[in-house]
């Protein structure tokens, strides 16, 4: 999740992604919080997610998909695994990739992980018909690479998965749209661009560490794509007046074809 690379200030009252001790983000603690109870929000950026793995071009053809900032989830994998030959999860901070590296190799899944793959099988009927156990076909397609949202290295993959990444690293804006741009680069020019955003929050905590985010509406995002991609649309998933878990009133799920 986190990028840790300085870009130019724009908003010096903001703190910025170096700013954070990443070191220090308790990845099974952030598990716990965001994912112990399932939500049907995330069973919605589920659907999406998976409606634009669908149709992700080359319609029929298997694709190289990276996930940015995966952080402890495996929802981004399953959501893509169907159409992926390889899937890269490019994740800075070391505590996630370690998480990571240990949960595709755990004997079991956890309950969690098995109601949200039962919700991607049922999103992917009747086209695709998968197992009930993604886990053997998960380890022999992913790999976990280190490295910054800033360092992307461009036109690379055929799609893009980012979940509650580029606006959950910092509190400034200008880094937030480099983090959009380097993440919409990354893309082959119409590859697919999925990405789930949090929607007005004012920050998160992580076992008693207070993490940055920005408050964005789905106007907002769009705005920082509109120089990177085509076709850009955003659905509100859940925003309400109040919080749905600590940090953030709903979510906001962007698709599109890289520019």
């Amino acid at each position: 999740m986190s990028a840790n690379k300085p870009v130019k200030e724009s908003t010096p009252s903001r703190l910025g992604n170096a700013d954070y001790q990443w070191a220090q983000f308790d990845s099974e603690a952030y598990f716990q919080h965001y994912y112990g109870e399932p939500h049907p929000d995330d069973e919605r950026v589920i659907r999406y997610a998976v409606e634009a793995m669908k149709h992700a071009p080359p319609i029929g053809a298997e694709l190289d998909v990276v996930d940015v900032g995966t952080g402890p989830s495996l929802i981004p994998f399953f959501c893509a695994l169907p159409r992926a030959r390889q899937l890269t999860a490019w994740e800075h901070a070391e505590g996630n990739i370690a998480w990571l590296e240990s949960e595709l190799q755990r004997k079991e899944m956890r309950s969690q992980w098995s109601h949200f793959w039962s919700v991607t099988r049922e999103a992917y009927l009747p086209d695709c018909r998968l197992p009930e156990d993604p886990m053997p076909l998960l380890r022999a397609k992913s790999v976990v690479r280190r490295g910054s949202i800033f360092d992307l290295p461009e036109r690379t993959w055929d799609a893009a998965t980012m979940f509650f990444c580029a606006e959950s690293i910092t509190e400034r804006q200008d880094e937030f749209e480099a983090a959009c741009a380097a993440y919409a680069r990354c893309v082959k020019r119409g590859g697919a661009l999925a990405a789930a955003f949090l929607a007005h929050s004012a920050g998160y905590v992580v076992k008693e560490s207070r993490f940055p985010a920005l408050s964005l509406s789905a106007e907002s995002i769009i705005s920082a794509f509109a120089r990177h991609a085509d076709g850009l649309k955003a659905e509100a998933i859940g925003i309400v007046e109040r919080q749905v878990r600590s940090g953030y009133s709903g979510l906001v799920f962007l698709t599109g074809n890289a520019r």
